[in-house]
């Protein structure tokens, strides 16, 4: 159980840095992040601030007014674009840990102001400053190492239970029953859930979504392995169901009367 339990892990951490460090994976969908809800009002926010700060002193109807540019601006394809050609910086400093501020293209952003209707401030520009964005860098090393460390020491154990079993077909077959949910868990991460639970859910827990779908390379893998599985489970079953015949058969059987008892004269 232990051997299993480890290989389980090291699996599941393997599974979310590898999806998280596939970088043309993960880039392939800005599209789908700067369309984003935290996105929008990010940078909605910034956009409404530099055109009427939100200050007690400011005036409530040019603030409302600023606010419905702003959120236009954000859902024009110039802002799309604009983000779509910052992201690649901002990846790099979440998984790879650069220190490089992520600025987005002032003609474009610009001209999303525009198109909403209102003016760009002079010298304005949208930037993402390096120190506003997490660095995973070090906890993604530490979880592909731990998933190494891990899958070693639950081969080791494996093996080692597989060894000293009394019961070994019992044994394989709990092996195949960890493939089966391994192989129904990693579908339901990086497939069911984001799109059937995370989209939905909106905010930042919606860009989450966005990240763990870019899996779904992993998809087939856990079918794979979810086949195998029941095979080695199916295959147990059967291999258990023919010892207990053959068992059954080797009993010698009593056929026959018994003999009589003796007459007494």
């Amino acid at each position: 159980m232990a051997g299993l339990l480890c290989a389980a892990l090291a699996g599941g951490l393997w599974a979310v840095a590898s999806t998280v460090r596939n970088r043309s994976t993960v880039l392939a969908e800005a599209p789908s992040i700067a369309k984003s809800e935290p996105v929008r009002e990010e940078f909605a926010w910034q956009i409404a601030d530099a055109m009427v700060p939100h200050s007690a002193a400011s005036n409530p109807v040019e603030i409302n007014h600023a606010n419905d540019i702003a959120r236009k601006a954000v859902e024009s394809d110039a802002f799309q674009q604009a983000f779509v050609a910052a992201l690649p910086v901002m990846y790099d400093r979440v998984v790879e840990g650069t220190a490089a501020d992520a600025l987005l293209d002032p003609g474009l952003v610009s001209a999303a102001i525009v198109s909403a209707g209102g003016t760009p401030p002079d010298g304005f520009t949208l930037r993402v400053a390096a120190s506003d964005l997490p660095d995973l860098r070090r906890p993604l090393d530490l979880m592909l190492r731990a998933s190494a460390g891990l899958a070693a020491l639950g081969i080791l154990l494996v093996g080692i239970g597989l060894a000293s079993a009394q019961h070994r077909p019992r044994s394989i077959m709990r092996i195949g029953r960890w493939l089966i949910t391994m192989g129904l868990l990693t579908i339901a991460v990086f497939w069911l859930l984001p799109t059937a639970a995370f989209l939905p859910l909106g905010g930042w827990v919606s860009v989450i979504g966005i990240v763990l779908a870019t899996g779904d390379w992993l998809v087939l893998p856990a079918a794979i392995l979810t086949a195998a599985g029941i095979t080695i489970v199916v295959l147990g079953r059967a291999s258990e169901a023919e010892s207990r015949r053959r068992n059954l058969a080797s009993i010698p059987q009593q056929i026959g009367r018994s003999p009589s008892r003796p007459r007494i004269s």
